[in-house]
């Protein structure tokens, strides 16, 4: 999932138009995410060196879940590449610094450890349901529910509202009280759509793996995709480091 777009203006385009012209925006780095999901995929079905590289990952997972801290490792290891990782590159950049506080770091480290922990129970609830096959059918039935239950109506509205919390300062000071419908549509439709449009292709890699994998290699394409963002900013800014 996509860090949320900026907050809506009042002569802003329609939702729709919105969520397209983002996801238009982000065409470039979505079709590269995809092929990076799609070739991680690859490697790991017939590279020997990733597939032993990933089986040992899996293996760590379900040696820390033995000892009941397998939570410690979605946590630790989102917060990481959700969070920190993409902080620490925006910080390196001088013509991002100040947008990159330190209370910056410490609050997404805190959001994407939860984010972790809660992913990973999404993933274990879907095979349990709806089994740990990977055939086409129980890998469609997964996407539809990550990107058509999940995805709309808990995990994106809950970025755009962390993420809005963090972009007005920590502060609900002057922020207009809405109705959840009227913020539910401006705010938040338009992110579902472009994170439709460019997350589903990695959504189904990541289904097509073991479970014990799922986490991790999520965890790979958030922060693939956040360094991207992070360079589409950068070039958008006339390419200044």
């Amino acid at each position: 999932m996509s860090p949320p777009a900026a907050a809506p203006r009042a002569d802003r385009p329609p939702p729709w138009r919105s969520g397209l012209d983002a996801a238009r925006a982000n065409a470039l780095p979505g079709a590269v995410l995809s092929v990076f999901a799609v070739g991680l995929l690859l490697s790991y079905w017939g590279v020997p060196a990733v597939t032993a590289a990933l089986d040992e990952v899996a293996a760590w997972r379900g040696r820390l879940a033995d000892a009941g801290v397998g939570w410690a490792f979605a946590a630790a290891s989102t917060a990481l590449f959700g969070g920190a990782i993409p902080w620490v590159v925006q910080k390196l950049r001088p013509s991002m610094r100040g947008e990159t506080p330190w209370s910056h770091l410490w609050y997404l480290c805190a959001f994407w450890a939860l984010k972790g922990v809660e992913i990973d129970l999404l993933y274990r609830a879907q095979a349990a349901v709806f089994g740990g096959g990977h055939d086409p059918g129980t890998i469609a039935a997964k996407v539809a529910f990550d990107m058509g239950v999940y995805c709309p109506l808990w995990a994106v509205p809950g970025t755009v509202a962390v993420y809005a919390f963090k972009d007005r300062g920590f502060s609900l000071d002057g922020v207009a009280l809405k109705k959840f419908r009227g913020w539910y549509v401006d705010d938040v439709v338009p992110v579902v759509l472009s994170n439709w449009a460019v997350w589903v292709p990695a959504v189904c890699v990541i289904y097509a793996l073991p479970l014990a994998l799922q986490l991790p290699v999520q965890n790979l394409v958030l922060c693939f995709w956040s360094l991207l963002l992070v360079w589409q900013v950068r070039a958008s800014r006339g390419g200044s480091s």
